[in-house]
C-alpha cells in the first residue's frame, strides 16, 4: 500500500483528499482505511494540508540533489515465483553498482523461495526447484543486499515491480528500509528518450541497440543489459544538460492528472455499485 500511495501523491503534484486516495486504490475495508490513515500520518514523505488534504513532500526533502557523476547507481533485477507482493517469493536477485560509468561492485544469488516454483516460471527463467534447493533463503540474502545498496540509488527496468517487490519483502521481514526512497526506471526513460521505439522491454531494447542478450529472464544477464541501456540514456541526458539527480527524477516522472484520478474513481464507484447490485439480487433470489 505505502508504495502505491507514494506514487499517486508524488506523480499528482497537487493536494488530494484521503477519501480520493482510498477510492483511487479501491480501499474499502476498514483495515485498509486505517492502514492508509496510519501511513499518511507517520511517513515523512507525506504532508498534511488543509481540509484533510495530503500531498507529497518536495523532492528536496526526499533525496539529495547530487551530481549524477558522483552517485552510486544500483542496477537491479529479480526473478520471482510470481508477481504478487507479500505472497510470491524472489528466486534470483542480482545487482551491479556503478559510479561515473565504472562498475564498482556486483551482487548475485539464487534464492530458495521455500515454496514450489511453477512449471510456467521454470520455462520462463530456466530456474528449477532443484537449482534453488540448496540456495540461501531471502532472510539470509536480503540483509546483504541492503548493505550492498547502502546509500545508492536503485535502478531497474520497469523498476516499480522490482523496487516495490523488494521493499515488500523488506517490510515483511521487518528489515531496515533502503536508505534512498526513490528509484530510477530505465523503461520510463526509454519512453521519453526513444518515443519512436515501440518495443521498450529488455529484449526490445536489445534489438534496438544490437545488444547481445543471453539467458533472458535470469537476473544478472538482465541487469547487465539494463546497465548498458542506462549508460546510453545518461549519455543522451548529458547532452540535454541533465547532470543532477533531481533533474533525472523529474525527467522520468509520469504525471497523474486530475482527469485520470477522476476517471479511475468513477470506474471504482461503478464496480462497487455493480457488486452491491449483484449481491442484492443474489440475496433476493436466495430468499425466494
Amino acid at each position: 500500500m505505502i508504495d502505491s500511495v507514494f506514487q499517486l501523491l508524488f506523480r499528482h503534484e497537487a493536494p488530494i483528499s484521503e477519501k480520493q486516495i482510498a477510492m483511487f486504490h479501491g480501499y474499502t475495508k476498514t483495515r485498509d482505511l486505517e492502514m492508509l490513515q496510519g501511513i499518511l500520518k507517520t511517513d515523512h514523505r507525506f504532508h498534511s494540508c488543509r481540509d484533510n488534504l495530503w500531498q507529497c513532500a518536495p523532492l528536496s526533502e526526499l533525496i539529495p540533489d547530487d551530481k549524477i557523476s558522483e552517485i552510486d547507481f544500483i542496477i537491479t533485477d529479480i526473478e520471482s515465483t510470481g508477481s504478487l507482493r507479500g505472497t510470491d517469493r524472489i528466486i534470483d536477485l542480482a545487482a551491479v553498482k556503478i559510479r561515473n560509468g565504472q562498475e564498482i561492485g556486483r551482487f548475485e544469488s539464487l534464492v530458495n523461495p521455500q515454496k514450489e516454483i511453477s512449471d510456467q516460471i521454470v520455462r520462463l527463467t530456466g530456474i528449477t526447484n532443484e537449482a534453488v534447493s540448496t540456495a540461501p533463503t531471502i532472510e539470509e540474502i536480503l540483509p546483504k543486499f541492503i548493505e550492498f545498496v547502502d546509500k545508492g540509488i536503485f535502478v531497474a527496468h520497469n523498476s516499480l515491480f522490482d523496487y516495490h517487490f523488494i521493499n515488500a519483502e523488506i517490510r515483511r521481514l521487518q528489515l531496515p528500509e533502503l536508505e534512498s526512497r526513490m528509484e530510477i526506471c530505465t523503461f520510463r526513460l526509454a519512453k521519453k528518450l526513444l518515443p519512436d521505439v515501440r518495443a521498450r522491454g529488455v529484449s526490445g531494447l536489445a534489438e534496438y541497440y544490437n545488444y547481445t542478450l543471453e539467458n533472458r529472464h535470469r537476473a544478472m544477464p538482465d541487469v547487465l543489459a539494463t546497465k548498458y541501456y542506462f549508460e546510453r540514456f545518461l549519455e543522451e541526458l548529458g547532452k540535454q544538460d541533465i547532470h543532477n539527480l533531481h533533474q533525472l527524477v523529474l525527467f522520468q516522472k509520469e504525471i497523474i492528472t486530475k482527469k485520470k484520478i477522476k476517471k479511475k474513481i468513477k470506474s471504482f464507484l461503478r464496480k462497487k455499485a455493480h457488486f452491491a447490485s449483484s449481491k442484492g439480487k443474489r440475496g433476493s433470489y436466495e430468499h425466494k
